[in-house]
């Protein structure tokens, strides 16, 4: 529940749910189930830099996560 802190001053309810659920979204799709992965750090950071951004489509938001943590373990690899 990385988005769902009530006493962040940054971010309303609202924005915290939506990312919250693009979060969900983009750890499904990459088989994170573990909350202390650290890919589930970076998945998170990549959610905020979208929505940051301007993104609000929450499909869009997972995907580019998705995308972007894929391109991070490919450059690791």
């Amino acid at each position: 529940m990385v988005f769902l802190n009530n006493d962040n001053p940054n971010y309303s309810k609202a924005d915290g749910e939506l990312m919250q659920r693009a979060l969900d979204i983009a750890a499904a799709r990459l088989n994170i189930t573990d909350e202390t992965d650290a890919e589930l750090g970076t998945l998170a950071r990549f959610v905020r830099a979208a929505f940051i951004i301007g993104n609000r489509d929450v499909e869009a938001m997972a995907k580019f996560a998705v995308k972007a943590v894929l391109i991070r373990r490919k450059n690791y690899l």
